[in-house]
């Protein structure tokens, strides 16, 4: 049998062909609008991307700026505070009295010398081998080294004495109030001994000696330049005779009293 369809079928099979074709048209309207909102997304994240990116590399170099500002501004201070304590007559590196310091209280020496008809001394100290430990173990060892230097010169001394750093591994003790020159040797002795007794710089073992030249007021000169020279060409003196010892000034002939360390 053959069915015939009802008329009715037709109009609402038109009726649901045109709903049919409606939804299809949403729906590819709402994928179009989809991939719209996915390419605006990508589109976006990769915008966001790229900012970040530009933040990050302007945050890194303004802290590269910043460090540099930094770097400057503490360059700058340690080179003022440098040179106040310069200034102040004190030694950055030791806390020890400088050449300035040093010539001031010689003035206060020379005073009490002349009024007195006394006598002051000079001796010069420079460490043996010095070159070494800072070629070897580093400056920042060979600095411990100044620094411990100039604190066992500071323990082995009177209150009214001076312990003074020139510069490098160079040291001044000035001694007001001697009655001669025999108590300059008996100090240069027991400051050459103290040394000996440094086997450290903080945690590096180390090997500490020193030349000793020592000159006299009034016997020498009476002028702090004229002392120090003199007291120095007494250090090179001792330096020749093999280092570790202390030498007296006698004039420029290269003569004079040279005293080996324990003798």
């Amino acid at each position: 049998m053959v069915h015939v369809p009802d008329p009715l079928d037709a109009p609402v099979a038109a009726v649901l062909q045109t709903e049919l074709a409606a939804l299809l048209a949403q729906t590819a309207e709402a994928r179009a609008e989809l991939a719209s909102v996915r390419a605006d997304l990508a589109h976006a994240h990769e915008q966001l991307g790229r900012h970040h990116i530009r933040q990050l590399l302007q945050a890194n170099e303004q802290l590269v700026l910043d460090a540099l500002r930094l770097r400057h501004a503490a360059e700058s201070t340690a080179q003022r505070v440098a040179e106040l304590t310069r200034a102040s007559g004190i030694d950055a590196l030791t806390n020890l009295p400088n050449r300035l310091l040093l010539i001031d209280r010689f003035s206060q020496g020379l005073t009490h010398a002349k009024r007195h008809n006394g006598r002051l001394a000079l001796l010069f100290v420079d460490l043996d081998g010095f070159k070494q430990i800072n070629d070897l173990l580093g400056h920042h060892v060979g600095d411990e080294v100044l620094r411990a230097v100039g604190r066992c010169l500071v323990g082995f001394v009177r209150q009214i004495d001076t312990v003074c750093r020139m510069g490098g591994d160079e040291f001044v003790v000035l001694l007001p109030e001697i009655t001669g020159a025999a108590d300059a040797g008996l100090v240069a002795q027991k400051l050459m001994d103290a040394l000996a007794q440094l086997t450290h710089a903080g945690d590096v073992a180390v090997s500490v000696a020193a030349s000793i030249g020592i000159s006299v007021y009034p016997d020498d000169a009476d002028h702090i330049e004229q002392l120090v020279d003199c007291a120095d060409q007494a250090m090179y003196r001792s330096k020749r005779s093999g280092g570790s010892r202390y030498s007296f000034f006698s004039g420029p002939d290269g003569g004079g009293l040279t005293r080996p360390d324990g003798a």
